[in-house]
């Protein structure tokens, strides 16, 4: 099976090369800093194992679409997020399974075994939450990709301007997806919204 991993941390990438490298059957062919240096290798790949981070989602997206009839790449994202909005968000967008950094080397051998055979690879702690979210079933605070993009991206430190930028939005429609997320989380500043995401995991 041939792996290609995309983290932004060089050491982290040489720890996974370590782990996996112990596999007979599983060959790391590339590696990449970033979703964008990775997107034409990732159509090349037998599995993807993805850091997690926000532009994750518009690379899972646009695999998804070119792999609607082929299942390959299979997708791993391995992330220090442990926030359940956002499992959701990845898990939905594509991805085939999801841990997180502090899981143990076997957890993401078991994983990637897992997801090569086919199957799903969530956390037990998840699981439950991630059947309701799946089946659109969800709670009246849970949130669309889309507002979960602008909350990533605005207690990451963006601005309105550089987050509409980023998002190819207007400044206007930014702006929404901000007053939809006070009001969908009950929230009143911008303060309250940072320390909600920091609270959440959503950014660490």
């Amino acid at each position: 099976m041939r792996v290609l991993l995309v983290d932004h941390q060089p050491i982290f990438r040489e720890g996974l090369k370590s782990i996996i490298g112990t596999q007979g059957d599983l060959h790391i062919v590339g590696e990449a800093g970033s979703c964008e240096e990775a997107f034409e290798s990732a159509q090349e790949v037998d599995l993807l194992i993805l850091d997690g981070e926000m532009d994750s989602l518009a690379l899972l997206n646009s695999l998804d679409k070119r792999r609607s009839k082929r299942r390959l790449p299979y997708v791993l994202v391995l992330t220090r997020h442990s926030e359940e909005q956002h499992a959701i968000q990845m898990l939905k967008a594509g991805a085939d399974g999801y841990l997180c950094k502090s899981d143990s080397p076997k957890a993401v051998l078991d994983a990637i075994r897992k997801i090569a055979n086919g199957g799903k690879c969530v956390p037990n702690a998840l699981a439950e939450t991630l059947i309701f979210a799946m089946n659109g079933i969800s709670e009246p605070t849970r949130l669309s990709r889309r507002e979960y993009e602008v909350l990533y991206l605005f207690a990451s430190g963006m601005g309105m301007s550089a987050i509409a930028s980023h998002l190819s939005l207007s400044v206007k429609t930014v702006s929404t997806y901000r007053s939809r997320l006070l009001e969908k989380l009950n929230l009143k500043s911008n303060s309250e919204l940072m320390r909600y995401a920091f609270m959440k995991g959503v950014v660490a």
